[in-house]
């Protein structure tokens, strides 16, 4: 019986909301752990980047934590650093401000851009911590993996986010002889560096490189992805190991204690759920809303669940302090899974205007809670749900006003809803494992 290796690397250490790649690392491995047939010796590893090694770890406290799903997660460290830096400008700018102005909009705004010069700061913090992993501690993991020739090494996560581990797993192949297999999520990074922040373009690529050159069995996320690995291989001249596309589950958490989080959401809204980044294009609903403003369509309240990430300080400008959209367009931050359940569940419908996926998640959840998205055309996002949705160029704000236009009308939306309803056919954990388990069988 081979022995499959499953490296934890993203969750061990990880407090707080589980963000996409995370879902793929818990909601496989914890199929794994849970496996009744034991076709495969599955055992759990960890990196340190600090020592350059694999340690044997567990995966029953992170599936205790997520499973009792915590009232009250700690923060990751990155997390920590963020607050910490927050609090400390607080504290310096608050004793020159008169108690009289300290409510004042014009000292708030002031406060906000002291904090926001603090954020390049956090963000060498951030990138020492992750240097250094998550939260590894010493007391929580075993000996050092011993890795042999009989083992599967499965990599379900994001090996970028620690510069060396990619080398180590080259270095650890050679010696020992194991088979490699990693999930691929995207060459975004790599071949259209636009979308994406500069400063992930060198790790990135030289990990997309090693993982071609070193795997044995390579598990895009899309055929987009699997199309992007080819071009990217053939470009530098590397042979190409096989590959088999998976479909990611488009489970979220149901629980009878969804809320709404958040006051200001309105009753009617349509929902855009992803980071706020330069890449999934928020600024054209922006556009969007400015073109129904002209022309005099009331559009629902739109609201954005999502973390702010990579290069939006221009649209989070424009939303903040255009008095036109000043409850129009709203952002929210730290969503949990029961929130966004209630989001999908209450909201008309979703609008997903990205440039460039790897997959596409919100859509798919959409569509498995039972609900109209109006997607861009662009990348992997055709393949969710084909021809069951209507798309948009993600260059034309007009023609993505026309189709939210298309569906306010209630007779449209509900025929819509009920083809999928009765067409779509979400995607489980137990069936994306089963795909990865078939991939293993076969080396």
């Amino acid at each position: 019986m081979k022995r499959v290796l499953i490296d934890l690397t993203d969750i061990e250490g990880w407090r707080g909301h589980h963000g996409g790649t995370q879902r793929v690392v818990y909601g496989v491995a914890k199929q794994f752990f849970e496996q009744t047939d034991k076709k495969f010796q599955v055992e759990f590893i960890v990196f340190s980047p600090r020592e350059n090694v694999f340690y044997e770890t567990s995966f029953e406290p992170i599936y205790d934590r997520v499973e009792n799903q915590e009232a009250a997660p700690a923060q990751n460290q990155s997390q920590a650093v963020t607050v910490s830096l927050r609090s400390r400008v607080k504290q310096s700018v608050r004793p020159y401000v008169p108690e009289s102005l300290r409510k004042s909009k014009h000292t708030r705004a002031f406060v906000k851009n002291a904090l926001w010069l603090s954020k390049g700061v956090a963000r060498k913090a951030k990138q020492k911590i992750s240097q250094h992993g998550r939260g590894l501690q010493s007391s929580q993991r075993g000996p050092k993996i011993a890795f042999t020739k009989n083992d599967i090494v499965l990599v379900l996560g994001k090996p970028w986010d620690n510069p060396t581990m990619e080398r180590a797993l080259t270095d650890a192949k050679a010696e020992a002889g194991f088979q490699l297999v990693q999930v691929i999520y995207d060459l975004i990074i790599s071949l259209y560096p636009h979308l994406h922040h500069p400063s992930l373009f060198k790790n990135y690529t030289q990990y997309i490189f090693e993982a071609i050159y070193n795997s044995d069995l390579l598990l895009p996320i899309s055929k987009s992805s699997d199309k992007d690995l080819a071009i990217f291989a053939k470009a530098l001249n590397l042979p190409m190991p096989k590959t088999k596309v998976l479909r990611l589950a488009d489970e979220i958490v149901k629980s009878s204690e969804n809320s709404k989080p958040d006051s200001r959401i309105a009753d009617k809204f349509v929902t855009c759920v992803g980071t706020v980044e330069i890449r999934k294009n928020h600024t054209l609903l922006y556009y969007a809303y400015k073109l129904a403003e002209q022309q005099s369509i009331d559009l629902p309240q739109l609201v954005i669940v999502g973390s702010r990430g990579w290069l939006t300080g221009d649209f989070q400008y424009l939303v903040e302090h255009d008095p036109a959209m000043k409850d129009k367009i709203i952002i929210l931050e730290n969503t949990n899974d029961q929130g966004l359940s209630w989001m999908y569940a209450n909201t008309m419908f979703c609008v997903y205007p990205s440039f460039y996926e790897g997959w596409g998640l919100p859509v798919a959840e959409s569509l498995a809670n039972g609900k109209m998205c109006i997607a861009s055309n662009a990348s992997s996002i055709p393949e969710i749900a084909g021809d069951m949705i209507d798309y948009f160029t993600p260059y034309d704000a007009q023609a993505c006003l026309d189709l939210m236009v298309k569906y306010l009308d209630s007779k449209t939306l509900q025929q819509k809803e009920a083809q999928i309803q009765q067409e779509y056919k979400p995607t489980s954990w137990q069936t994306t494992f089963e795909q990865v388990s078939s991939s293993l069988k076969g080396l």
